[in-house]
């Protein structure tokens, strides 16, 4: 292939493409088979696809948002560092298609895969989305913002105003989500959502809806039950590295890695202390059920 030869000026004509919305699948594929064949040039492509993102440039949107998904496979702690420029998107709510925002969500799941804890600049923005009008936007967070309170419960630190906002919205689901979100965060750390025990405590003897009800009554029994331990007994389920690692080699065993670590579902349930349904229930909310590994 000619343009082989000169690949840099072949990623500079696809990008442009891309800027003026007229790129092809054939272009996105021959992109990726660069970035394949020269990494180095990767970090420069992001920062041209954020530059694209942060001009608002609608009809380039759908492309950059699929390129990203691809290359935050790889390389997830750079498309990290554009962290910003992808929220744009999600930041605009309803003023963009339901896909965008999916889409949008989907790049902040690969990236929480392996750097969890860079996601924790983007919290209130992911508990805004349980206000979204599309009951699709609204389970992913759900999901993401779980599995999030799972392994860096403190990235929800100064998020209770947040929570509580969510805890009060128009949507039934968004706030049963908001409930058991509060519930998780909780069984690590319950200092960083106590603020949420009257309001919590409200729905579970007043709201109308049975299932709010009751979800709301399992976070303030969480409240209680830690409420009621010895002084000094409670300590946030703080996963270590070491854990970490275990849990990312059980937890995302993917298919097509023979390399995989074989340790089973059991001992993820053991490091995180999580019900296993309840952490199954996550990874198949964010699409990674196919990551799960079961004896």
């Amino acid at each position: 292939m000619v343009w082989l030869r000169n690949p840099k000026k072949k990623i500079r004509s696809i990008l442009i493409k891309i800027g003026q919305g007229r790129v092809s699948e054939a272009d996105i594929a021959s992109l990726m088979e660069l970035l394949d064949r020269d990494p180095s040039a990767v970090p420069e492509v992001l920062g041209a696809l954020a530059g694209i993102l942060n001009k608002d440039n609608t009809k380039a949107y759908s492309s950059v948002i699929t390129i990203l998904n691809m290359a935050a496979e790889k390389e997830p702690e750079l498309v990290a560092g554009i962290l910003d420029a992808v929220m744009g998107c999600i930041r605009r709510g309803k003023e963009v298609p339901e896909d965008w925002i999916l889409g949008s969500l989907e790049i902040l799941i690969k990236i929480s895969q392996k750097y969890p804890e860079k996601l924790g600049c983007v919290i209130s923005d992911l508990i805004m989305c349980l206000e979204n009008m599309s009951v699709s936007v609204r389970e992913k967070s759900y999901f993401l913002l779980a599995y999030l309170a799972i392994l860096q419960p403190g990235v929800f630190n100064g998020h209770s105003k947040d929570l509580v906002r969510a805890l009060n919205g128009l949507n039934i689901d968004e706030r049963i989500y908001s409930c058991r979100l509060i519930k998780k965060i909780a069984e690590k750390d319950p200092k960083i959502v106590e603020s949420t025990y009257g309001i919590l405590e409200d729905l579970s003897l007043n709201h109308l809806d049975s299932n709010l009800r009751s979800e709301a009554a399992y976070a303030v029994e969480t409240l209680n039950i830690i409420k009621q331990k010895p002084s000094g007994s409670v300590k946030a389920n703080k996963v270590t590295s070491e854990k970490k690692e275990k849990i990312m080699a059980s937890c995302y065993l993917i298919k097509d890695m023979p390399e995989a670590s074989d340790i089973n579902f059991s001992e993820l349930v053991e490091l995180i202390d999580v019900n296993k349904k309840d952490i199954e229930n996550i990874l198949n909310g964010l699409g990674l059920e196919h990551m799960i590994v079961k004896k």
